[in-house]
């Protein structure tokens, strides 16, 4: 799995939310300012690195990378040399309170209390989900009726006292996928699973919508 996601993530077909996601932060007030040194980025749940590494390439950020496989982390860090990536649980982090400037979770479970413990006062947390009809396409090949993704992040996120200036961008897109990106793109979700080997195999070509939710909150501490 962690293969197929670095394989077909290499190829740009994604990339499009990196830019959404970069945009998003951009429209942020100013990091919460550290004067001395860079800022710090927190990506929780980074797998192989690969939006670690690429998100704000030519920025000055440390950027240090976290996530329970040791298999993706060991992936991580012979790619990316330039950040720290560390074998560890979102839900314990080994990261000191009020550390991070920016924290950065993608399609990966995450603790808001997590989250705001070692988040800045002034620090903004984005998180992306699947839009509903995120690969409705290959769901809909392995099951009789596709169910819109569902997620209650947003609504956690935004009745939180300690956070504010909730946003939600929504980023679509439909990509034609052949064959090795195809099984990639297959191999890389648990959709893989639900596969008998021939009919991957047999499957040579597919229109697919790429859906995602970016969701932004600020870190006001607790009230």
């Amino acid at each position: 799995m962690i293969n197929a996601r670095e394989a077909f993530l290499s190829t740009g077909h994604y990339d499009f939310l990196i830019t959404a996601m970069e945009s998003a932060i951009n429209s942020l007030p100013p990091f919460s300012g550290r004067t001395t040194e860079c800022p710090y980025l927190l990506d929780l749940g980074c797998g192989s690195g690969y939006y670690t590494r690429r998100i704000f390439e030519d920025a000055s950020l440390h950027k240090i990378g976290v996530d329970i496989s040791k298999a993706g982390v060991s992936k991580a860090a012979k790619k990316d040399k330039d950040s720290t990536y560390i074998v560890g649980s979102v839900f314990d982090l080994p990261i000191k309170d009020n550390a991070v400037d920016l924290i950065i979770n993608i399609f990966a479970p995450s603790s808001i209390s997590e989250v705001k413990r070692v988040l800045q006062v002034g620090g903004h947390f984005l998180k992306i989900v699947p839009g509903k009809d995120h690969m409705k396409e290959i769901a809909s090949l392995v099951y009789e009726t596709f169910i819109p993704h569902q997620s209650t992040i947003a609504t956690e996120l935004s009745a939180d006292a300690a956070l504010e200036d909730f946003k939600v961008e929504k980023v679509e897109k439909k990509i034609t996928l052949r064959e090795e990106h195809l099984h990639n793109l297959i191999s890389m979700t648990p959709y893989f699973y639900k596969f008998k080997k021939r009919e991957l195999e047999e499957l040579k070509e597919l229109s697919v919508t790429i859906s995602f939710e970016v969701i932004v909150v600020r870190n006001v501490g607790e009230c």
